[in-house]
C-alpha cells in the first residue's frame, strides 16, 4: 500500500504547523513538506529544517495550521481542489460548515497540544505524543480519508478521537477555552504582586502568556464558550454565597471532589 502522506503543504509553520512537520518527517522519512507563511517566518522554518526550501508539487495532504480566522479565508482556495484538506484550528463548527458549503474534500482536526510559546522556534517533534487528536468528518470527507488521518495521528504519537464539529466545540469550550479565560483573568487580577507569588499561581496563570491573535478568532467562533463562562460564574457565586452565609458544606464538597480527581 502506498504511503500516505507523501507530499504535504502546511499553511502556517509556527508551533503547531512546525511540530506537525517535524513529527511527520520522523514518522515518514521520505515525506516532502512545503510551508506557506510570511516570508520571515518561512525563512526561519527553513533554517530550522522544519520545511523544505522548494515547494511540493501536487500535495496529497494540505494542512491549515493558521489562526481560525485565516483558516476560514484559506478555505476559499480549495473549492475545486481534489487534495484532502485538514485544519488544526481550536474551533470546528464554523470551519466545517464552510468546508461543506464549498464542497472541499475536508476533515476538521484539532490536536489537544500546545504551549504558551509560538513561532517555528517553539516547534517540538514530541508535541503530540499521547495527546488527544480530534477528527471531525463532514459530508464532503472523501471515502477512506478518515481512516487515513487516524493512522497519521497514531503515527505521530497522538490518540485520534472521532467527534462531530458540534460536540467538539461544546467539549473544548469547557476543557480548553474556559481555562484560558480564567488563567488570563487571574493573571491580570494578581499582576500587581506577581513577584511575591508561589508556584501555584505561576502554574495557574501560565496560559495567560498565550498569543492574543490566536485566541481572538477562537472567541469569535466558540459558540459554546459564553454558556460555559456563565456556568462558571454561577458556581463562583454559590461559593461566595456559602462563604458569606457561613455555610462551608459546598466548599468542603468541592475540595473533596477535587482531591479524588
Amino acid at each position: 500500500m502506498e504511503q500516505f502522506p507523501q507530499r504535504v503543504t502546511i499553511f502556517g509553520v509556527g508551533l503547531i504547523g512546525g511540530s506537525l512537520a517535524l513529527a511527520l518527517k520522523r514518522s515518514f522519512p521520505d515525506i516532502r513538506i512545503a510551508g506557506v507563511d510570511k516570508a520571515s517566518v518561512l525563512d526561519r522554518a527553513r533554517q530550522l529544517k522544519i520545511v523544505e526550501t522548494l515547494g511540493v508539487d501536487r500535495p496529497d495532504l494540505i494542512i491549515l495550521a493558521t489562526p481560525v480566522g485565516e483558516i476560514l479565508k484559506l478555505l476559499d482556495q480549495f473549492t475545486s481542489k481534489h487534495t484532502l484538506v485538514v485544519d488544526v484550528g481550536s474551533t470546528k463548527l464554523a470551519i466545517c460548515r464552510k468546508a461543506e458549503r464549498l464542497a472541499v474534500p475536508f476533515i476538521g482536526g484539532h490536536p489537544m497540544a500546545g504551549q504558551e510559546h509560538s513561532g517555528p522556534e517553539a516547534a517540538n517533534v514530541d508535541l503530540f505524543r499521547d495527546a488527544p487528536f480530534f477528527l471531525c468528518p463532514v459530508k464532503t470527507t472523501p471515502d477512506g480519508a478518515l481512516e487515513q488521518l487516524q493512522r497519521v495521528a497514531k503515527s505521530i504519537g497522538a490518540i485520534p478521537h472521532v467527534i462531530s464539529p458540534e460536540d467538539h466545540d461544546r467539549l473544548v469550550a469547557q476543557i480548553s477555552h474556559l481555562p484560558q479565560v480564567i488563567s488570563t483573568l487571574l493573571a491580570d487580577q494578581t499582576s500587581a504582586h506577581r513577584e511575591l507569588a508561589g508556584p501555584g499561581l505561576r502554574s495557574m496563570t501560565r496560559l495567560a502568556g498565550s498569543p492574543v491573535h490566536i485566541w481572538r478568532d477562537i472567541f469569535k467562533t466558540s459558540g459554546f464558550l459564553p454558556q460555559e463562562i456563565q456556568s462558571f460564574i454561577e458556581r463562583l457565586q454559590r461559593i461566595l454565597d456559602s462563604m458569606e452565609g457561613g455555610n462551608f458544606d459546598e466548599i468542603e464538597s468541592l475540595f473533596k471532589h477535587g482531591e479524588s480527581e
